[in-house]
């Protein structure tokens, strides 16, 4: 295995979006809660989420409506980047063959099921620094086209904020993609 296979292996297994587990101003529970379902990478369960808003008080019905439409949400933003960039798509595109944009939106989903937490704990800075810095890294050393990713999630977040019925809800929601957003676009080394 050559330096570079060793390296991207390495970043797979440290990059990290979500911090919420770590986040000691968080009640006990819920940190353990959210430490489950991402190692899982699947959503939180109803009870979870009933758990989770006792606690910090978001609306039960908005978190269980976005995980159930997050397929929807995602195929929709990815419509958005294909009539946006449909270059990505095509032979010598960044997202061609198919496989590397399966990956992107199978990424996307993810990013999504991680905002739905941060929705959940009432939590506009969810993410883990140094699991960040890593997935940054490793999508510079794969090519995945970065301004195609913010793309989709600019879609993604519109797509996800209008589903949301209240006005503190879709505020809160912006703030939470935004963050996400200027977290995978930090290019500057820090000395």
């Amino acid at each position: 295995m050559s330096n570079e296979s060793l390296r991207i292996n390495e970043l797979i297994k440290i990059a990290k979006v979500q911090g919420l587990s770590d986040d000691a101003t968080l009640d006990f529970q819920v940190r353990m809660v959210i430490n489950t379902a991402d190692k899982e990478k699947r959503h939180l369960t109803k009870d979870e989420i009933r758990n989770i808003c006792r606690i910090s008080g978001p609306c039960i019905s908005e978190i269980l409506m976005i995980q159930h439409k997050s397929n929807d949400l995602v195929t929709e933003a990815r419509k958005g980047l294909m009539k946006e960039q449909p270059y990505l798509f095509m032979p010598g595109g960044a997202l061609y063959p198919s496989e590397r944009a399966e990956a992107c939106w199978s990424d996307c989903w993810q990013f999504l099921r991680v905002v739905n937490y941060a929705y959940a704990c009432n939590r506009t800075e969810f993410t883990e620094p140094k699991g960040m810095a890593a997935l940054r890294e490793l999508y510079k050393r794969i090519g995945v086209p970065l301004g195609g990713l913010s793309t989709a999630l600019r879609y993604l977040a519109i797509l996800t904020i209008k589903e949301v019925g209240t006005a503190k809800g879709r505020a809160q929601l912006t703030n939470i993609f935004r963050h996400l957003m200027q977290e995978l676009n930090i290019s500057a080394v820090k000395t």
